[in-house]
């Protein structure tokens, strides 16, 4: 199995936001990464951050050049499709060590490399939401007053979009792990065992069979809490008749994957069982109602009709889909005002959350849009589960 994407994608991606530039008429496009989101640089150069951030400074011409802290040298030149690498302080880490005896470049040295020292005038931001203050001053000033810069995420979101068939494989892949993962923890999870115990467990398991890391924080929590949508392990032990949920994600390739299943130890009281049954039937519903050219707001409008007709409304959250990809969730979202519409090989979490007043739970898993419908990547445990 290939375990990551060839170098000719990596400078396909590059090709294809110079043209964008071009067309837009702006001089150079940024991109910015932390360690928890590490997409935009990781999509661009393969390199993922630590401690530190990064960026990809891509110019209407020429080669981008990817931007480090300044301990990161080593490790992004063993990691980065990019050869060119620049040092800059805006990028170390939060910590703001002087590094006094370390050399390193300003943005406006960098403006004026890739520019062939004309500068930049317009420059494209696909990071807005994440870039922090010391990146954005360092790059006003080196702007100064005649510069502009122009939000454009969607140049990259729209790449991403739609995904190629390696990164299909990748995704394929990592949801295959997290099926033996799911596999091996329901075969090891035990009544009095700390949520923490069971995600030792689930970790364990996604490594043993080959996952490059965990996808997100993966999900172990029981009982109230799994009224949560968003929530950690903790000390808390795990007793019969609590509801669990589990949501396990590997990363392979660079790519996320989630198989999110509630379970329980001894049999479900009948209500229960019947709100958990709801959401997987509502869950394998999405799936019918996909297929490219679907506008994706007519996938949300049906999906939280089939709520009030089940005289669920009130224990709705959010829903059908979000997208995924490098980030477990990441754009687009399938909302009651998304006008767009599905094309193949856009990829997706089907996401179904249930909350009620004692609890919550989630079914997920992750599919592709295909021309007659779509193919979902992963089905294991799709029942009732109890232990």
């Amino acid at each position: 199995m290939q375990k990551d994407l060839p170098d000719s994608e990596f400078k396909g991606r590059i090709l294809s936001i110079q043209k964008q530039l071009k067309k837009n008429i702006f001089d150079a496009y940024l991109v910015h990464s932390n360690e928890a989101d590490q997409a935009n640089v990781r999509y661009l150069s393969d390199h993922w951050p630590i401690f530190e951030t990064a960026g990809v400074i891509v110019p209407a011409e020429g080669e981008a050049i990817l931007l480090i802290g300044p301990e990161a040298e080593p490790f992004a030149r063993d990691r980065s499709r990019i050869s060119k690498i620049r040092k800059m302080i805006e990028y170390r880490e939060s910590a703001e060590p002087d590094y006094p005896d370390i050399p390193v470049s300003t943005f406006s040295e960098i403006f004026d490399e890739i520019s062939g020292g004309k500068g930049i005038k317009t420059l494209a931001l696909g990071d807005y939401a994440i870039l922090p203050m010391p990146v954005y001053d360092g790059v006003k000033k080196a702007l100064g007053n005649k510069g502009k810069i122009i939000r454009a995420e969607w140049i990259i979101s729209d790449m991403r979009t739609i995904k190629s068939k390696n990164e299909i494989a990748m995704i394929k892949e990592a949801h295959r792990i997290s099926e033996l993962a799911l596999e091996d923890t329901l075969n090891e999870i035990k009544p009095g065992m700390t949520e923490k115990e069971v995600l030792g467990i689930v970790y364990g398991a996604l490594y043993t069979h080959g996952a490059e890391s965990e996808g997100y924080p993966n999900y172990v929590f029981a009982g109230r809490k799994t009224r949560n949508a968003i929530a950690r392990a903790t000390y808390e032990t795990i007793e019969k008749g609590h509801l669990i949920q589990l949501c396990i994600g590997a990363r392979f390739g660079g790519y996320s994957s989630s198989v999110g299943r509630p379970v329980i130890f001894g049999k479900m009281p009948a209500n229960m069982k019947k709100h958990i049954q709801f959401g997987l039937d509502v869950h394998k519903k999405t799936y019918d109602l996909i297929h490219e050219g679907v506008i994706a707001k007519d996938v949300a409008i049906k999906y939280y009709d089939y709520f009030k007709e089940h005289s669920y409304a009130d224990y709705y959250l959010y829903g059908p889909c979000h997208g995924t990809g490098i980030i477990e969730v990441e754009k687009p979202w399938m909302e009651t005002t998304s006008d767009y519409p599905l094309k193949e090989n856009m990829t997706f979490m089907a996401d179904t959350f249930f909350t009620c007043e004692d609890y919550g739970f989630r079914w997920e898993d992750g599919f592709r849009v295909t021309k007659e419908g779509c193919e979902p990547f992963s089905d294991a445990h799709s029942e009732i589960i109890e232990l």
